[in-house]
Parts: structure tokens; sequence; C-alpha cells
């Protein structure tokens, strides 16, 4: 058969199309069980809180996701469904912009190239758990697929003499809500100007005053981040680049790089990651196809490279390069290729996501010897929220407050309580919503576990009491994890 995408290529079986959208069905029946069964997972209610707790701007990230989580909440109030409605808003948007796509590579095969590349798009373990999860990764995936679709019209136009400018601003609006979303969308950027700098037909781009319009456009979409941190004395900024925990600016770490890349060539799919160095060999079309090779190869190698060389000086997680990733989405069919490798792939990517949903929805998992070590801390929500009314029932008057400020969220979720108090001494956006002036001398109710002690708390309570465990244990009643509820009297806020 002729390779998917060359002028020529014949169409794709209809055979062939029923088996790729039965994988896509499937793995949508994953996402909706994943979807009902479990309660949101530690930074998914966290977000959520900051919905209920609407700024300019957030410690962690930018604000744009917390503002639409807010807005979730107040129309369609709060449920497991409700706090990953906006991932199934965004799937269904990016699988939109694929449609488009598909008649701009594939006129003459158009339903074989989107349902190819949305089988192999969501078999792309990193790729399904992140528009699963409600993180904010899910909305920038379809930011950053849509943007591309704008900005690779645009060019296409610029090279066949015509000036098409509202293409360029769209995508640099879309580009300005990816940023706004999360930090890591400046990577696309820099992925257009490496493209621009690159690809001789696009640089008189360079001299035109749209273009640094555009680019103006984009930064000043970013208002509400720059002034939330020039009023918390740029508190986001100090996290990233001055207090998180894992950064090691004087002390570089090789083996972080090697972790970074090992991760990336298990939840990318070995198969995909081998498929990219078929890249400067590939015959390409000319016209759309030779520019979507050139723009998408681009982010994703100018994402890639700049994450690599920043894993030497901070643990760098996987999910952090999705620009890459996401970025690869007009080139999924041509890399993949055969028959044989995209049954791989394809195969590789059901056995990871299923196990994944497993590991949270029956019991924490492992696959040959690995796991995720906090799944099992994921379970047993529904029998603490039980015991927490039970003992807010005993104690009247008490607040409650958790060990990390991930159960902070969770137990807030759970009780449908938006003051709770974070009490671990890693910085969070709790630390801005809760005044722990205003709980002095009160009592409080506060959930720990094993990696979380109270015993730290010893001189902000004038006592402090286990009331009881609670055992948590998976659908099989193998005992998983177990909580802890103290009661702590008399609190003293720390002096500031």
């Amino acid at each position: 058969m002729t390779e998917p995408g060359v002028t020529g290529a014949v169409t794709t079986p209809r055979w062939k199309l029923v088996l790729l959208q039965l994988v896509v069905l499937y793995l949508l029946g994953l996402k909706l069980w994943f979807s009902l069964a479990v309660t949101p997972m530690g930074d998914e209610a966290y977000y959520w809180m900051w919905g209920q707790h609407l700024a300019w701007s957030y410690f962690d990230h930018p604000p744009l996701d917390g503002w639409l989580q807010g807005l979730v909440a107040a129309i369609f109030g709060w449920s497991n469904l409700s706090v990953r409605l906006m991932t199934w808003v965004t799937l269904a948007g990016t699988l939109a912009i694929f449609w488009l796509w598909s008649a701009r590579l594939a006129p003459h095969d158009r339903q074989g190239w989107f349902w190819h590349t949305a089988a192999i798009y969501l078999t792309i373990p990193v790729v399904f758990l992140m528009s699963t999860f409600a993180f904010h990764d899910h909305l920038l995936m379809l930011l950053v697929v849509a943007s591309a679709y704008f900005f690779h019209g645009f060019a296409g136009d610029w090279e066949d003499g015509r000036r098409v400018w509202w293409r360029l601003y769209a995508a640099a609006i879309l580009l300005g809500l990816a940023v706004l979303t999360k930090y890591n969308g400046i990577f696309l950027g820099l992925g257009y100007a490496a493209w621009v700098l690159l690809r001789p037909k696009l640089r008189g781009l360079l001299l035109t005053p749209q273009l640094w319009l555009a680019a103006l456009l984009a930064i000043a979409m970013q208002a509400p981040v720059l002034y939330w941190n020039l009023t918390e004395g740029l508190a986001s900024f100090r996290y990233h680049f001055l207090d998180r925990p894992t950064l090691n600016w004087d002390a570089p770490r090789l083996w972080q790089v090697l972790s970074f890349l090992g991760t990336m060539a298990v939840l990318l799919s070995p198969v995909l990651l081998l498929s990219l160095f078929r890249l400067p060999r590939m015959r390409k079309a000319a016209g759309d196809e030779d520019r979507a090779f050139g723009l998408s190869s681009t982010i994703f190698l100018t994402s890639t490279l700049c994450w690599t060389a920043i894993s030497v000086y901070i643990y760098v997680y996987l999910h952090w390069n999705i620009v890459a990733y996401v970025a690869l989405a007009p080139l999924l069919w041509r890399l993949i290729g055969g028959r044989i490798v995209l049954a791989l792939h394809i195969a590789y990517g059901l056995v990871l996501v299923t196990v994944a949903v497993l590991n949270y929805t029956v019991t924490p998992i492992k696959l040959f010897g690995f796991g995720d070590l906090g799944a099992a801390s994921t379970h047993g929500w529904e029998e603490l929220a039980e015991r927490l009314d039970a003992q807010r029932e005993a104690h009247p008057g008490a607040f409650l407050g958790a060990m990390r400020y991930t159960f902070a969220a969770q137990v807030g979720f759970m009780l449908h309580e938006t003051d709770v108090a974070a009490f671990n001494p890693v910085a969070s956006q709790n630390d801005y919503w809760w005044e722990p002036a205003a709980h002095a001398g009160r009592d409080a109710l506060i959930v720990s576990d094993r990696n979380y002690q109270v015993a730290t708390l010893a001189d902000r309570f004038a006592s402090l009491e286990q009331l009881e465990v609670v055992e948590v244990r998976d659908m099989f009643g193998k005992r998983i994890w177990q909580f802890e509820i103290w009661l702590g009297t008399g609190y003293r806020p720390a002096s500031r």
C-alpha cells in the first residue's frame, strides 16, 4: 500500500476504519469510567478549589483552567463528572481540529487520516492520561493543536502569496491562551519562532509589523499573571526558579536527563519514539504536508531540547513536555507507517492506559515491577468523608485541615467545604486563601497518613489526639492504605 499522505495514496479500507473506531470507542469508555468512578485525585481537587477562590492568577500556574473550573462549578455543581467535564470538552475540541487537519493533509482519504490520527494520539499513554485527568494539560493540549492549525494555515497562505492575517492573529490568541493555561505553553511560541527563522520562505515575516503585533498580543494576554505576581512578590516566578524543592542549580545531575528521556520512551511509546528517527529520511509531499512536517517537528525538537537541558538542573516530569507530544499530531500516521508498527503502538498503548485506569478504579497495580507510588492514596475518600462527617458532629465548631495541600483539597471536595487548612510545609495556593488568624484558638480535625505526620504540628496546637484510623481497601478487600483523623485543640497560628 502507498504510504499515507503521499500523492496517489489509496483510501483506507472500511474494515480498518471500523477497527480504529473500536479502539477510539474503547478508550472513550475507559475515560468515562474513570470520570464517573474516581473521586478527584489530589491535584484535580486542588485545581477545582482554585475555581472556588477566583484570583487574577495562582501560585503554581496561570489562571485560565481555574477560571473555567469556577464556571463549571457555578453551572453544574460539584460531582466527579463536573470536575472532569472540561476534559471532555477539550478532547472533543481536539478531535474537531483533527478533522479540520484531515481535510488539509489527506483530502483523498479524510476519514482514514482522522481515525488513524485519533487512535494513535489517544494510545500515546501520556496523552491519554493528560487528556483524562483534570489537570491543566488537557486544556493546553487543545490550544496547542488549534494554534498550530491556524499558524500552519497562515504559513501556507503566506508562501502562496496571500496575506490572510486573521489566521496569524487567531494562532497568536490561542498561543496566548495556552500560556495563560500553563507556563510551558511558552515552548509553542519558541517553536513558531524557530520555524520562521529556519524556513527560508517564512523569513520575510520578520520584516512585517503584523508578526510582531501578533507576538505582542500573545504576550499582553499574560497581564493577569504579571499583575498577580507583581502584587504577591513574584511568588510564582520565585517558586519555579528559586524555591522548588527539586531545583539543583549548583549541582547538575545528568541522571535526571536519563530519567526524563527514559520515561519519555516508555510513556510516549517506544514505537513512536523510534519512528521519530525516520523524519530526516521520509519523503514528503510538497505544500501542506511538507509544512506540517516542518512545523510539527520544529516544535517537538524545540520543546524537547529545552526540557532536556532544563532537566540537568531540575527533575522534569514527563508531562511538562506535553507541547512537544501534541505538536506531533499531524504527523502521527505518517510516522507510524505500516500495519505491524501501527498494531504494536496501539497494542502497547491500550495495555498501559488500561492498567492505568484499573490502577485508580480497582486497585493499585504494578507492571513489570513499576507502578504509581501514590495510587493507593487516591482510593478510600468516600469512607474517609463519612468518618469526617461523624467526627464533625462529635466536635462541633472544629475546622478541617490536612497534612498535605492535595489532601486538604480532597477533603474540601468530598465535604463541599472551601475553607480547609493545608498544614504541610510545601507552599501552595492554599496559603493565599486560608487565613490562620481567623482560626486562632479553635479546634481542628486533621487528616494525615504515613507520609505526612501530625507530630510536626506539636507547637501549633495545645494538644493532639488521634481519634481513629480509616483503613482503605481495594475492590477485593485488600488493605492498601490508611488515613488517620486527629483532633487538635487550641490552634496557634505560626508567627510570620
